[in-house]
């Protein structure tokens, strides 16, 4: 004898579905718990600069590494030189 079948809506499904989430209730306690907050910025970069970017971030083996890290990175370095040699740094580029 065959048994019979149930058969699901698409809302059913649905349902289910949601109830399965996992659900995060935002609050200004949780929001405020979060050490670092980041900020998107836009800049030009010519052909270049944007594949060295690339290939820096594909030279560690390491870890996972991407493109934010890489300038974070410089610009850690950068933060780490001293006055002359940053303007120095920052006069070649200007004439680039």
């Amino acid at each position: 004898m065959v048994k019979k079948r149930e058969r699901v809506t698409e809302q059913q499904k649905i349902d289910a579905f949601a109830r399965g989430a996992e659900i995060k209730i935002v609050t200004k306690e949780t929001t405020s718990k979060r050490e670092k907050k980041f900020k998107r910025v836009t800049f030009s970069l010519t052909e270049h600069e944007d594949q060295l970017i690339d290939e820096l971030s594909l030279q560690v083996r390491s870890f996972r590494c991407n493109r934010s890290q890489v300038v974070k990175a410089a610009l850690a370095l950068l933060a780490e030189q001293d006055e002359k040699a940053l303007i120095a740094l920052l006069e070649k580029q200007k004439e680039l």
